[in-house]
């Protein structure tokens, strides 16, 4: 059964507007079945992302927004995304853009999420296994420098979620 932290990193691995913004696992990775998949994370960022150029994407629950109605199965989940961006390298790994820049590359990356996040209608999606009713930017935030990151820039948004049920049966 998947958690919102986990339905999340689904539902975004499957938006190619999403992902083409993304690093990705070269087709050498030690991990043959890694090779190709878009840097979106569950719970850690499992790459190390300075002098990569790329972005990445690292998705976690964050507790809940509200009680559950009694007798009920909706659930209130909130999601935390964190969006990390490195600048721009040349081929001996040295910076060649403003960190300006690499906010605005990442500003881009922060408006797609958004634009697929934020629900705007009553219809339902399914991610994972996890049936969505609404979704709703609670805090957002700026993109900062990582301490010691050369460069690397990260933001952190939540999200608070209305879900209900889910597609698989658990029977004990």
């Amino acid at each position: 059964m998947d958690d919102i932290g986990s339905a999340a990193v689904q539902y975004l691995a499957g938006l190619a507007p999403v992902t083409s913004l993304l690093g990705s696992f070269p087709a050498s990775d030690p991990v043959a079945a890694n090779a190709g998949l878009p840097w979106i994370f569950l719970n850690d960022l499992l790459v190390t992302m300075e002098g990569s150029s790329q972005a990445a994407i690292v998705c976690s629950p964050a507790g809940s927004m509200q009680v559950a109605p009694m007798l009920s199965t909706a659930r209130y989940p909130r999601l935390s995304v964190a969006m990390y961006v490195d600048p721009l390298r040349d081929s001996s790994r040295n910076i060649i853009e403003t960190s300006g820049a690499t906010i605005l590359r990442g500003q881009k990356l922060s408006a797609y999420l958004h634009s697929h996040l934020q629900r705007t209608d009553p219809d339902i999606q399914v991610w994972g296994d996890m049936v969505t009713i609404s979704c709703q930017l609670l805090a957002g935030g700026e993109f900062l420098p990582v301490p010691d990151g050369d460069g690397l820039q990260r933001k952190e948004v939540f999200y608070g979620l209305e879900v209900t049920g889910w597609t698989d049966v658990t029977i004990p």
